[in-house]
């Protein structure tokens, strides 16, 4: 009598003895891999270097095995909130903590590099019919300027135009990613709270930061020296008035959080701030609870971040949200009641608290009445009122890497405009150095389109949770255009990722699929 063959349990329990031997098979080879390629990441890098940095040479090869682990994994939601989850709470350190600037930076455009190849493998394995998205003229045009711009004559050389493709077109996939992954209301749900957390996180380490002295901050490592002291990235300002600022005599730091510039924590609650209130409005019973540490970790962020156009951006973005929800009624003033009621609390407590531990702190907000918010002193307004002229004297811009972090790309080139070099002291300026007046008028008309799309299409959503849930997205557009005052935020990795995502998540429910499914069935798929 023949014995029967022995079941597998678990996982594998039901598969068929060869389908499993053809998992595993697969699985030893990913394993080799994976743990090969990280191996002889590091020794070429021992064997290049004579002195290579330990920690730096030790993340590169854990990030490798963090490349294969995003190719390979078949669910595309997981890979792209572990790509969130490093923009929002590793990227930063790892740039300021080792040094290593340039290496940093090409690191997080390979992971978004592997996400997306990893993602378009499965499509051809699919061997389906690929169709662009909806808005995807937005995306195509955007990409064919910056492409063009290396054509232009004041682009200097080769290695200048790949820093620029980098600076302009690292965050573009974030459409396709937030067009296929947010198809659901659980799916808003996840993304709020991996945006709730990464706010908490950088709030509370720019609280402790605000607590430091220029040099404990600089003690942190290389990249947090720069930034105290000045240097730092090519194209980066440092010294006073970027990362310093003086109060009651004494200087002061604009915390970094777990960003790589001063503010960083600003502008992640910032873009968090109604996101976790609509967890708040959405959210039944306890969980509630949950939804207002979040909401007030967000708020941390952007108080802490001593930025103060980061400040009016979030009330705006607080008011945009309660215009874009209004038609909620009930389900939304409740729950932004009892939230108002919690602030009123919270935020004189947590101010007394932090002045006692750091006093002079928010001395900084003493210019935040409207009209000291851009006053004459400011660079950043020179700036802007030089802007008209700028584009009547070189309306397709002043070549790519001119200005923002690629700055130093190719070699530094000081005579820009009329003998002058240019600044990115807003986004605005920015759009306008690198890819002139076209792209300044494309990246506006992005952001005003998403704007204008929630106010049309948001009262025909069917389900209120699921209106909420983009109110929230889309209340952030509009404090984006007053925070693009304080600097480039399409090149930031807070603000630079939302907006191409945000654009993803209005093409499918605004224009795509996602339009018919909300008005029948209220997202419910």
């Amino acid at each position: 009598m023949n014995a029967p063959y022995p079941q597998p349990s678990g996982l594998a329990a039901g598969m068929h003895p060869a389908v499993l031997s053809s998992r595993l098979r697969q699985s030893l080879i990913v394993g080799v891999g994976a743990g090969l390629i990280p191996l002889a990441v590091a020794s070429a890098i021992a064997v290049a270097v004579p002195h290579p940095n330990l920690a730096l040479t030790v993340g590169i090869a854990f990030g490798a095995l963090g490349v294969v682990v995003l190719v390979t994994n078949s669910r595309l939601e997981v890979t792209v909130a572990i790509l969130a989850l490093y923009l929002g709470l590793l990227d930063g350190f790892v740039k300021l903590g080792t040094g290593g600037h340039e290496v940093a930076s090409v690191f997080r455009d390979v992971l978004i590099f592997a996400v997306s190849l990893g993602a378009i493998l499965r499509l051809l394995v699919k061997k389906e019919r690929i169709r662009m998205p909806p808005m995807s003229g937005w995306v195509v045009l955007f990409v064919a300027l910056v492409l063009a711009e290396a054509f232009n004559p004041r682009t200097h050389g080769i290695v200048k135009a790949l820093g620029g493709f980098r600076q302009q077109l690292e965050f573009v996939p974030f459409f396709f990613f937030g067009y296929v992954i947010m198809r659901s209301k659980e799916r808003f749900r996840k993304f709020f709270i991996i945006l709730g957390v990464v706010a908490l996180a950088n709030g509370l380490v720019s609280t402790y930061q605000t607590k430091l002295s220029p040099g404990q901050l600089a003690s942190w490592g290389p990249g947090y020296s720069e930034l105290v002291k000045g240097g730092g990235e090519p194209g980066a300002k440092g010294g006073f008035g970027a990362r310093l600022y003086i109060s009651e005599g004494v200087a002061r730091i604009r915390p970094p959080g777990l960003g790589k510039d001063a503010g960083f924590g600003g502008s992640v609650g910032l873009i968090a701030v109604p996101c976790t209130l609509a967890l708040l409005a959405t959210w039944r019973g306890r969980r509630r609870w949950a939804g207002v540490l979040l909401s007030l970790g967000a708020l941390l962020g952007v108080v802490t971040g001593l930025g103060r156009l980061q400040v009016v951006g979030a009330v705006l973005a607080l008011l945009a949200f309660g215009v874009l929800s209004a038609s909620a009624g009930r389900r939304i003033t409740r729950p932004l009641g009892a939230f108002v009621g919690v602030l009123a609390l919270a935020l004189p407590l947590g101010a007394v608290l932090v002045s006692i531990e750091a006093p002079g702190t928010f001395n900084r907000y003493a210019e935040i009445a409207p009209s000291r918010i851009t006053s004459a002193k400011d660079k950043k307004t020179g700036e802007l009122n030089v802007l008209p002229h700028q584009l009547a004297v070189a309306p397709l811009g002043v070549g790519l890497a001119s200005a923002g972090a690629a700055t130093g790309f190719g070699g530094t080139v000081t005579d820009r405009l009329e003998g002058h070099s240019v600044g990115a002291e807003t986004q605005f300026n920015f759009m306008a150095d690198e890819l002139g007046l076209p792209g300044l008028l494309l990246w506006v008309g992005i952001v005003l389109n998403l704007i204008w799309l929630a106010l049309w299409r948001l009262r025909k959503i069917a389900d209120v949770d699921l209106r909420i849930d983009l109110a929230a997205v889309f209340a952030v557009p509009a404090a984006l255009l007053i925070m693009g005052l304080s600097g480039p935020i399409s090149a930031s990795s807070a603000a630079g990722p939302f907006v191409w995502f945000a654009t993803g998540i209005a093409a499918y429910w605004f224009v795509g699929p996602g339009r018919r499914i909300a008005a029948e069935t209220g997202g419910r798929q």
